[in-house]
């Protein structure tokens, strides 16, 4: 232990082990001036601060907290502000919209699954994939909650976004309809971000491969950014419907659309 004084406040602090655990990953700082602080508190006391484009090396996660050395002694930062090094994604921003949601139910299952809840659990999953190859990700919800079609395009137009995925499942009045499909607008600006992210849908996942089509979707047609609707499987579908909601197929789902968004900004 060591003692530091901060803005008059006696600070205990730890020292840093020397030796890094094989789990250490490194991280660049995306912040104009990123605090470390004392411990994974927003309350607790900031130690020194790094620039933008600093390298750090994270020895712990913990919540949205990072632990990092900091002139030989332990400091904790935000995980918010950190992207991977290197990571293929970084500086590409994503607006993830899970369909649906609040009132609005989306498709109800054969087995009076909600769309609206199976979107969003994919959505966060494919966050987190996202996240982790350096992109910036935004959700147009986080909870269930009920927004417009325009409230969604504007949310993605707010952050500039580089590109835009609305997630959803199908549904059909035949319980044999199954596969994933994609929906674009555009032909210079949504196709070839439509055939990046299904090609990959199609590679990392067992479904039958229904292919893309030219819809004129809101969500897809009045955004400025090049945006894509995603069918990711048939809630109508016994079969179908048991196989989406399971963690290992949305994993493969957000690994798709992780590699398909590297394929398309060329990273």
């Amino acid at each position: 232990m060591a003692l530091m004084v901060v803005a008059g406040t006696l600070i205990l602090l730890s020292v840093m082990p020397s030796a890094a655990s094989a789990d250490t990953k490194d991280y660049q700082v995306d912040a104009t001036s990123l605090h470390v602080r004392s411990a994974p508190d927003i309350d607790s006391a900031i130690i020194g601060a790094l620039e933008d484009g600093a390298t750090v090396t994270v020895y712990e996660e913990r919540s949205n907290w990072s632990r990092i050395e900091y002139n030989g002694y332990t400091g904790w930062v935000s995980s918010d502000f950190l992207v991977a090094s290197n990571s293929p994604l970084e500086g590409v921003h994503i607006t993830l919209d899970p369909g649906h949601g609040g009132s609005d139910p989306g498709a109800i299952g054969v087995d009076n699954s909600y769309e609206k809840n199976v979107n969003l659990s994919t959505a966060q999953r494919t966050y987190d994939e996202l996240s982790e190859a350096g992109a910036k990700v935004t959700m147009t919800r986080s909870g269930d909650q009920y927004l417009t079609l325009d409230e969604r395009v504007d949310i993605s137009h707010s952050y500039e976004t580089d590109a835009f995925i609305s997630l959803h499942y199908n549904s059909s009045i035949y319980s044999s309809a199954k596969g994933i499909s994609s929906y674009y607008y555009d032909s210079g600006k949504d196709l070839p971000w439509a055939r990046s992210l299904q090609d990959q849908l199609a590679n990392h996942t067992d479904r039958q491969n229904d292919g893309i089509y030219n819809q004129d979707f809101r969500v897809v047609k009045d955004n400025n950014a090049p945006a894509v609707l995603l069918e990711l499987g048939f809630l109508s579908n016994p079969e179908e419907a048991a196989l989406v909601q399971t963690e290992s197929y949305q994993s493969q789902v957000a690994n798709a659309i992780t590699q398909g968004t590297i394929d398309y900004f060329g990273k």
